[in-house]
């Protein structure tokens, strides 16, 4: 019974350490489902082959947790958007909610002859080598569109 006990003890204990890391990832599983969303439906605007600056600003809104796009960057004919999102996971013990941002940049190319859309490719920019101040700086042009809630 002691045995029984002692188990129930350490089990729980174990449970409630790791209760923030199963949070977090749990919270990071859904901000890379937003990542891929976002890069749908990046490939989805440009599918005509033009992505202006509105199209985009409507992929990346502004949240209140996370700023949503922070820059676009124009390289001949491909783009870059570099948007912060959030992820949103369970709370660890009490009830709320875990979140997580990210820093991404979303690299568009037109598309080529004989492809359906452009190719977009996910870059996450808060590593260690670049650090999450990516997604503070300024440059994004004023939306002309104002995002839906």
């Amino acid at each position: 019974m002691l045995v029984l006990l002692l188990v129930c003890v350490i089990g729980l204990w174990v449970w409630a350490a790791t209760a923030d890391d199963r949070a977090e990832g749990e919270a990071r599983a859904d901000l890379r489902s937003d990542v891929e969303a976002r890069r749908e439906k990046l490939v989805e605007a440009g599918a005509d082959g033009v992505l202006d600056d509105s199209e985009i600003a409507g992929v990346f809104p502004r949240g209140k947790l996370a700023q949503g796009l922070v820059r676009i960057e124009r390289h001949g004919p491909g783009v870059i958007a570099t948007a912060e999102l959030l992820g949103v996971g369970p709370g660890a013990l009490l009830p709320g909610q875990t979140l997580v941002t990210g820093c991404f940049a979303f690299t568009v190319t037109p598309k080529e002859l004989g492809h359906r859309g452009p190719e977009v490719t996910v870059r996450e920019l808060a590593v260690l080598n670049e650090p999450q101040s990516a997604c503070t700086a300024a440059g994004v042009p004023s939306p002309s569109i104002s995002p839906s809630h």
